[in-house]
């Protein structure tokens, strides 16, 4: 049986119609819908509800075998989704959305983290002006601690390591740009 993991996706950008664009697409939605794992690639690839799963073209737009929403908050300053899915993150997905919100706004940035179940593995990234980073880390060593001292938070480590990978890709990101702009 694959993996389970789990994904928090974060939409950033100085423009409001960025989120306006979001809200427009989970207006009048909720986890019902969410949860078909169809509605989301629809929604991502401007499919009709009569396209059916074909698990080779998910895999390809979406990066995973599946993936549905578990949660969505989005308004008109700010959005966050959180998706499950099997066997991977949606890489895919999150390229897809980059670039339904970059036709709004160039500059949008979309950071994410996730942590496959088994902790192997977690990671964090960002996507900025079409350049993708990802950075992982196995921390499967995680569960040896929770099973010899389940007195310590060591999901506190999982939660800082996923979110250092994430802050130093997308600082790496902003340095590539930061570089072709001292260039020009």
């Amino acid at each position: 049986m694959a993996n389970h993991v789990s994904t928090w996706i974060e939409v950033q950008s100085d423009n409001n119609e960025v989120y306006q664009k979001m809200v427009d697409m989970f207006n009048g939605t909720n986890y019902d819908e969410w949860g078909d794992t169809m509605w989301w690639y629809r929604k991502l690839y401007n499919l009709d509800a009569e396209v059916e799963y074909d698990r080779g073209e998910y895999s390809d737009r979406m990066g995973t075998k599946w993936c549905y929403l578990e949660d969505v908050e989005v308004d008109a300053e700010y959005c966050q989704l959180t998706t499950l899915s099997a066997w991977d993150y949606p890489q895919e997905g999150i390229k897809q959305l980059w670039n339904i919100l970059s036709k709004i706004d160039e500059n949008v940035f979309i950071k994410f983290t996730f942590e496959d179940e088994s902790l192997d593995p977690v990671g964090g990234g960002g996507i900025f002006r079409g350049e993708f980073e990802c950075y992982t880390q196995d921390m499967s060593h995680i569960w040896d601690k929770i099973n010899e001292d389940d007195s310590k938070d060591w999901w506190e480590e999982v939660y800082e390591m996923k979110d250092e990978l994430c802050e130093e890709a997308c600082e790496d990101l902003m340095m590539i740009f930061s570089e072709e702009d001292e260039d020009e």
